[in-house]
């Protein structure tokens, strides 16, 4: 059985593939034309090179294939300054192109990995996710065996500097009223359990997943600052200001207006989601107080 993994160099879609190939799966990753397949190509996985918005690309990436994994985001690297990317070619036309190809190329099942609060409002909030949404009900209209992933914030991302996370610049910010508990989780588990989905017999055609910690963002402030050994200076973003922000970006810029509007999202709604599908699958999950513990110990590795 051939597995392709989109995403394959991503944060997350990297780990997927490391399971995949620890599990002695044969794995194929789409990579795109300027990324650096390398690391992939010497840990073995086949490589097709295109991206989402050439169906030539995609056709020749799923030759054979029997189930596809799919992480695909532009917003990661629009943050980082890609200029290349839009959410709406990737997150929305690429999603919606790789259902389509996949469908018609007989693939028996699909993985996609989706955001925790679709279906209660959040796909009407940012680009990203009604982006997501849209992929979710393409892929439930289609013949395949449809497997989507719904999850929390990853830690990787919402407690890092990248969404405001600095303790040892002794700094820290905090969305809204910072009391709404979330299930923050790690990357490597969620790779994991996305990848034994991809496995398994007969997978759950929706699961919500979190960690096995509920902390609020000041919670979660306060754990970084004990961590320490040191007072953060702490700066709010009231809600109103995510608001009318995350509406205003939405065109000019749709990559932070949806980290604004999931960051408003999470500080309104709490958690729904929890470990027990991780658990399931004997999955023993990391906390989130010993992702802070390590990220203060080793600020440059916590991400890694």
């Amino acid at each position: 059985m051939m597995i392709l993994v989109c995403g394959a160099t991503g944060l997350l879609g990297s780990r997927i593939v490391e399971h995949l190939l620890d599990a002695d799966q044969q794995v194929r990753a789409l990579v795109r034309p300027d990324t650096d397949a390398s690391a992939l190509q010497a840990a073995g996985v086949a490589t097709v090179r295109g991206d989402f918005r050439g169906p030539t690309g995609l056709r020749a990436a799923l030759a054979g294939i029997d189930t596809v994994v799919t992480t695909a985001n532009a917003i990661s690297r629009i943050l980082d300054g890609d200029r290349d990317l839009t959410i709406a070619d990737v997150d929305l036309s690429g999603n919606l192109d790789l259902i389509r190809a996949s469908a018609e190329a007989g693939v028996r099942r699909f993985v996609f990995v989706s955001h925790a609060g679709l279906g209660r409002g959040l796909e009407r909030m940012a680009p990203i996710t009604e982006a997501k949404w849209h992929a979710e009900q393409a892929l439930l209209a289609t013949a395949m065996e449809a497997v989507i992933v719904r999850s929390e914030m990853l830690m990787e991302v919402w407690l890092e500097p990248l969404t405001g996370i600095e303790p040892d610049k002794g700094k820290a910010v905090i969305y809204g009223r910072g009391q709404t508990p979330h299930r923050y989780i790690s990357a490597d588990d969620l790779a994991e359990l996305c990848a034994r989905l991809a496995l398994a017999d007969k997978p759950p055609r929706l699961v919500e997943v979190g960690g096995p910690e509920a902390l609020t963002r000041n919670q979660v402030v306060a754990a970084f600052a004990a961590a320490a050994g040191k007072t953060l200076r702490v700066r709010h973003v009231p809600r109103g200001v995510l608001d009318i922000s995350s509406r205003a970006l939405w065109n000019m810029k749709p990559a932070l207006a949806s980290m604004l509007a999931i960051a408003l999202f999470n500080d309104t709604h709490p958690s729904t989601a929890d470990d027990a599908p991780l658990r399931a699958f004997g999955i023993e999950p990391w906390a989130v107080s010993d992702y802070i513990s390590a990220a203060v110990a080793s600020p440059a590795d916590s991400a890694g």
